[in-house]
């Protein structure tokens, strides 16, 4: 028996020197930790010793334990293992899956296929729309400058018939078409008489028939536009008297012929400028309204005064007749009205 006690007591020195030499665990204490075994002596050797060895008064085992261990918040919730809810990763995630537009459904996959070539077209159809409203719009500049230079030369009355109408469809196309035709009448008969005075023979009638006859067609046009009949009514009577000025008296049959056919297409283009007028002015676009009996009178005093001086009966006879049947028609209707 000596020699089982020699072994045990052999294993059991053997075995202290083993721990003796055993080295001391390396490990990293955290910051509390550190602060909490402040008050241990630095200088002793670390060794690794069992719970009940600690210090009671100051830590134990489960305070270590926890210092080794990451505190978290109690009211921390988590949405998966190790990854708190309400972080800047999940507002982006947030924010992306709302942005997201859900893929279509096979039926509206196929429907807007269907009509992609139709949303095409009406794409370039608008585009047109706009380039041609651009261009009309470039064009309506271009006339209203085009129409401005010709009223700025007066040269509404040498205009052909498709250019005039499209300048009457302004409202002072009545009024800017008769000034010009009244400047041109002036400054044909200025001519007239200045051609005259240059020969030493007076200047054939048929000339000025046929120079300010010219005319006649422009006064009749300014007879259609609105509140135009009065104006072509005064010009042609102007008209007339542009051909009196140059009658001297010493005319000869030809001459005498030639004023008469004059007189006769002015008195036929008069005749259908009182029926403008007159449609005019039953409608109410006249202002004032217009005096019949006056321009009777008036026309009759310079037909009688043609017809002593000159021999000339046919100065609006016509024109004289349609007024004065327009003056008995509105006396029976005033007398008979209700």
């Amino acid at each position: 028996m000596s020699w089982l006690r020699r072994l045990s007591r052999d294993r059991n020195s053997k075995g202290e020197q083993d721990f003796q030499q055993q080295k001391p665990m390396s490990f990293r204490p955290s910051s509390s930790y550190a602060d909490n075994t402040s008050n241990h002596n630095s200088n002793q050797p670390f060794s690794p010793l069992k719970d009940s060895q600690f210090s009671s008064s100051n830590h134990n085992s489960q305070d270590m334990l926890q210092s080794y261990r990451r505190a978290a918040p109690p009211d921390q919730q988590y949405s998966s293992p190790g990854r708190p809810l309400n972080t800047s990763s999940d507002a982006v995630m947030h924010n992306t899956s709302a942005n997201i537009v859900p893929a279509p459904d096979p039926l509206t996959r196929v429907f807007n296929e269907a009509i992609k070539p139709y949303v095409e077209q009406i794409d370039i159809l608008k585009n047109d729309l706009e380039d041609a409203n651009q261009r009309l719009q470039e064009l309506e500049n271009e006339r209203a400058e085009m129409h401005s230079w010709i009223d700025k030369r007066g040269l509404r009355p040498d205009l052909t018939p498709h250019l005039a109408a499209t300048m009457s469809s302004s409202p002072v196309a009545a009024s800017t078409f008769a000034s010009q035709l009244e400047r041109k009448m002036t400054m044909l008969n200025y001519d007239l008489h200045r051609l005259a005075d240059s020969l030493p023979s007076p200047i054939p009638m048929s000339t000025v028939t046929i120079t300010l006859s010219t005319l006649v067609p422009p006064i009749a046009h300014l007879s259609t536009l609105s509140q135009g009949a009065p104006q072509a009514f005064e010009l042609l009577i102007k008209l007339a008297g542009n051909l009196n000025s140059h009658i001297t008296g010493e005319e000869n049959e030809s001459d005498s012929k030639t004023i008469a056919e004059f007189y006769t297409l002015l008195d036929q283009s008069m005749v259908d400028i009182i029926r403008q007028r007159l449609e005019q002015s039953n409608a109410g676009h006249e202002s004032p309204e217009w005096m019949i009996p006056r321009d009777v009178k008036r026309i009759e005093k310079t037909g009688d005064l043609l017809g002593r001086e000159m021999g000339l009966r046919n100065y609006f006879v016509r024109s004289l007749d349609v007024l004065r049947y327009e003056i008995k028609r509105g006396e029976g209707m005033t007398r008979y009205s209700p």
